[in-house]
């Protein structure tokens, strides 16, 4: 069974925004049984959606599309399909009912009302209507229309449309119970070096493996014999376990959140050349307050010695960039603000300010635990963004390994040397 993805809006076109769902998308299919042969991106032009539905139509069995669907002008996929295929357009009462109390359409209810007209035999995807997407089943294929919203696409396309194409799919093992589908988080790992061990083991023939990096992490995906998968899956974990981040398609962040709520701990920050990302990627999280106590953006000397209390001595001496700093601005944000453990980031992001001792790329990151405080010396490589971004997110590795497995561990690709000192 194959199918193609069409994406429409003139600002996926125009690379204004980045088109998420199609990278969702091709992950969620690569590991079934159903086969994605065509992925479009086209823009709000009616002719043109016209005339690719139509030919999508006759080329595939199954069809998603996604964007279009809203009350603003440039919204006509509805439209456009209603022409493609002389389908009359009919209101949708329930549905108008729901959209007219939504809050953000008061006082919008003239224009909004274009989204509760639907194509005759659609169905509705979400029948609370807290979603606009419907299903239509046309020509003995099968026709989706999703919303562009991130959130909205991904719940419909896993929890709606792939049972939907499931049920058709089962003779061909998708839903059978002896098929399984598996998937990994991992950090400081690379595709390489999972493709170069997992290549190296038998009994993997009925396993299709998928890996996408999803920077600076990387996710693997197994799918297949349920027995086969099983038995690959627990030799990659005893293989990597302490770059294994999560089974369920959970980042650092999440990760980390997880372990310091369950565990009644708290955390801080103090940051350099992290500009405040670290904090953000911590509070980015849902429930956060419930274990970040405060974050500090100290970014010039002065401000390392006024607010963390960084002596003179130290900055003289050691230079900004230096275990010592590190160690001395994490102990400063957990004195401060009495959590458990204090994380702090010290270094060059560049492009500019690297030197022969401490090219671009440079960072020490300290954490400070209630015994002892570490700090870690590293050198990341990549454009500024990169290097900002790998160095929060081995922050709060560094703080997951610790708490997990202990300082045994602080074993990474990019690290110089580690120091500590007990408090």
């Amino acid at each position: 069974m194959k199918g193609a993805l069409l994406f429409i809006g003139d600002e996926l076109i125009a690379g204004r925004i980045l088109n998420t769902n199609a990278e969702f998308a091709g992950k969620v299919f690569s590991a079934t049984a159903l086969k994605i042969q065509e992925i479009l991106t086209i823009p709000d032009e009616e002719e043109i959606i016209i005339k690719t539905l139509r030919r999508l139509l006759e080329e595939y069995d199954f069809i998603i599309t996604s964007g279009g669907l809203g009350p603003t002008e440039d919204d006509i996929t509805v439209k456009a399909l209603s022409k493609a295929f002389s389908l009359s357009l009919k209101e949708d009462e329930a549905l108008l009912s729901a959209i007219f109390s939504a809050k953000e359409y008061k006082g919008k209810e003239e224009m909004v009302r274009k989204m509760s007209f639907l194509p005759e035999g659609a169905i509705l995807l979400d029948e609370e209507y807290r979603m606009l997407g419907f299903y239509l089943p046309l020509k003995n294929k099968k026709l989706f229309f999703l919303p562009g919203v991130p959130e909205q696409f991904e719940y419909l396309l896993e929890k709606k449309v792939l049972p939907l194409l499931c049920e058709v799919m089962d003779e061909k093992g998708l839903c059978r119970e002896d098929k399984l589908l598996r998937s990994f988080i991992f950090f400081d790992l690379n595709e390489t070096d999972l493709n170069y061990f997992i290549a190296d083991l038998s009994n993997k023939e009925k396993i299709k493996i998928g890996y996408y990096p999803i920077f600076p992490e990387v996710k693997l995906v197994l799918f297949g014999e349920k027995e086969q998968v099983e038995e690959l899956s627990q030799k990659i974990k005893e293989r990597f376990k302490i770059n294994l981040v999560s089974e369920k398609e959970e980042s650092l962040n999440v990760v980390v959140g997880k372990i310091l709520f369950e565990r009644g701990l708290t955390l801080s920050t103090a940051e350099s050349c992290t500009g405040g990302l670290l904090s953000s990627l911590i509070t980015s999280v849902s429930g956060s307050s419930a274990y970040f106590e405060r974050g500090f953006v100290t970014y010039s000397p002065e401000s390392k010695r006024e607010i963390l209390g960084i002596s003179p001595e130290t900055l003289e001496t050691k230079g900004i960039y230096s275990h010592e700093t590190a160690q001395e601005m994490a102990l400063g944000a957990k004195k401060i603000s009495k959590a458990d453990f204090s994380l702090s980031t010290t270094g060059i992001a560049g492009p500019t300010g690297g030197t022969p001792e401490h090219p671009v790329g440079t960072v020490f990151i300290g954490l400070a635990t209630p015994k002892k405080v570490f700090s870690f010396h590293f050198h990341f490589t990549g454009d500024r963004n990169t290097i900002q971004r790998m160095a929060s997110f081995t922050a709060l590795d560094i703080l997951r390994r610790y708490i997990l497995y202990g300082k045994g561990f602080f074993s990474y690709r990019f690290a110089k040397g580690v120091k500590e000192k007990a408090l």
